[in-house]
Protein backbone atom coordinates (compact mmCIF):
# COMPACT_ATOMS: atom_id res chain seq x y z
CA UNK A 1 0.00 0.00 0.00
CA UNK A 2 1.39 3.16 -0.90
CA UNK A 3 0.38 6.96 1.10
CA UNK A 4 -0.09 9.26 -0.77
CA UNK A 5 -1.46 11.66 1.44
CA UNK A 6 -2.68 13.17 4.69
CA UNK A 7 -5.52 14.24 5.99
CA UNK A 8 -6.51 16.12 9.34
CA UNK A 9 -10.28 16.65 10.25
CA UNK A 10 -11.68 20.14 10.49
CA UNK A 11 -15.04 20.22 11.53
CA UNK A 12 -16.75 17.63 9.54
CA UNK A 13 -14.49 18.27 6.46
CA UNK A 14 -11.33 16.81 6.01
CA UNK A 15 -8.21 18.95 4.64
CA UNK A 16 -5.22 16.96 3.29
CA UNK A 17 -2.62 16.92 0.42
CA UNK A 18 -2.43 14.83 -1.98
CA UNK A 19 1.21 14.15 -3.16
CA UNK A 20 3.01 11.91 -5.67
CA UNK A 21 6.21 11.76 -7.79
CA UNK A 22 3.53 14.08 -10.45
CA UNK A 23 0.89 15.43 -8.30
CA UNK A 24 0.84 17.98 -5.40
CA UNK A 25 -2.26 19.29 -4.75
CA UNK A 26 -4.27 20.64 -1.12
CA UNK A 27 -7.63 18.51 -1.36
CA UNK A 28 -10.56 19.38 0.72
CA UNK A 29 -13.53 16.53 1.33
CA UNK A 30 -16.57 18.37 2.63
CA UNK A 31 -20.00 16.44 3.48
CA UNK A 32 -22.57 16.74 1.36
CA UNK A 33 -25.96 15.62 1.49
CA UNK A 34 -26.62 11.98 0.01
CA UNK A 35 -29.68 11.64 -1.99
CA UNK A 36 -29.57 8.21 -2.12
CA UNK A 37 -27.92 5.31 -0.39
CA UNK A 38 -25.41 4.80 -2.86
CA UNK A 39 -24.30 8.25 -3.22
CA UNK A 40 -21.21 9.55 -2.35
CA UNK A 41 -21.09 10.98 1.51
CA UNK A 42 -18.05 13.26 0.45
CA UNK A 43 -17.01 16.01 -2.53
CA UNK A 44 -13.35 16.38 -3.41
CA UNK A 45 -12.12 19.90 -4.25
CA UNK A 46 -8.79 21.04 -5.10
CA UNK A 47 -9.52 25.01 -4.64
CA UNK A 48 -13.12 25.71 -5.67
CA UNK A 49 -12.75 22.82 -8.59
CA UNK A 50 -14.61 19.50 -7.85
CA UNK A 51 -11.77 16.31 -8.53
CA UNK A 52 -14.01 13.64 -7.08
CA UNK A 53 -16.42 11.97 -4.25
CA UNK A 54 -15.83 9.23 -1.17
CA UNK A 55 -17.81 7.21 0.42
CA UNK A 56 -17.96 5.51 3.81
CA UNK A 57 -17.00 1.92 3.63
CA UNK A 58 -19.44 -0.80 3.37
CA UNK A 59 -16.67 -3.17 5.32
CA UNK A 60 -15.86 -1.67 8.37
CA UNK A 61 -12.85 -4.52 8.79
CA UNK A 62 -10.87 -2.40 5.49
CA UNK A 63 -9.99 -0.16 8.43
CA UNK A 64 -11.32 3.10 6.11
CA UNK A 65 -12.63 6.22 7.39
CA UNK A 66 -13.51 6.92 3.97
CA UNK A 67 -13.07 5.04 0.45
CA UNK A 68 -11.90 8.45 -2.16
CA UNK A 69 -12.11 8.28 -5.70
CA UNK A 70 -10.19 10.86 -7.30
CA UNK A 71 -10.12 12.16 -11.22
CA UNK A 72 -9.25 14.29 -13.93
CA UNK A 73 -9.53 14.52 -17.30
CA UNK A 74 -5.66 14.27 -17.96
CA UNK A 75 -5.57 11.31 -16.00
CA UNK A 76 -6.22 8.32 -18.05
CA UNK A 77 -7.95 6.30 -15.17
CA UNK A 78 -9.30 7.66 -11.59
CA UNK A 79 -7.16 7.04 -8.75
CA UNK A 80 -8.98 5.15 -5.84
CA UNK A 81 -7.87 5.39 -2.28
CA UNK A 82 -8.90 4.79 1.30
CA UNK A 83 -8.57 7.13 4.26
CA UNK A 84 -7.39 4.88 7.14
CA UNK A 85 -8.61 5.79 10.63
CA UNK A 86 -6.13 5.88 13.49
CA UNK A 87 -4.58 8.98 14.68
CA UNK A 88 -4.24 12.20 12.94
CA UNK A 89 -2.76 13.05 10.60
CA UNK A 90 -4.74 10.03 8.23
CA UNK A 91 -2.87 8.58 5.56
CA UNK A 92 -4.51 8.17 1.94
CA UNK A 93 -3.53 4.92 0.86
CA UNK A 94 -3.64 4.40 -3.19
CA UNK A 95 -5.72 1.28 -4.10
CA UNK A 96 -4.19 -0.25 -7.39
CA UNK A 97 -6.40 -2.18 -9.27
CA UNK A 98 -5.61 -5.65 -9.81
CA UNK A 99 -6.31 -6.99 -14.01
CA UNK A 100 -8.62 -10.10 -13.44
CA UNK A 101 -6.53 -12.95 -14.16
CA UNK A 102 -2.67 -12.90 -15.05
CA UNK A 103 -2.13 -13.65 -18.78
CA UNK A 104 -1.36 -17.65 -19.41
CA UNK A 105 1.74 -18.65 -21.49
CA UNK A 106 0.68 -18.62 -25.17
CA UNK A 107 -2.16 -16.22 -24.55
CA UNK A 108 -1.75 -13.21 -27.27
CA UNK A 109 -0.77 -10.19 -24.60
CA UNK A 110 -3.67 -7.97 -23.95
CA UNK A 111 -3.61 -4.15 -24.56
CA UNK A 112 -1.61 -2.88 -21.50
CA UNK A 113 -4.63 -1.34 -19.70
CA UNK A 114 -2.41 -0.45 -16.57
CA UNK A 115 -3.04 2.19 -14.65
CA UNK A 116 -1.10 5.37 -16.12
CA UNK A 117 0.15 8.63 -13.85
CA UNK A 118 -1.25 12.01 -15.32
CA UNK A 119 1.38 13.50 -18.12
Amino acid sequence: MTTIGYFRRDGETFVGRLSTLQIDAAVKLVPIERVSPRAPAFRAYVGDNECGAAWRPLDPASGAILNVELDDPTWSEPVNARLMAGEEPHPLVWIRQKADRAPERGDKPADDTRPRPPT
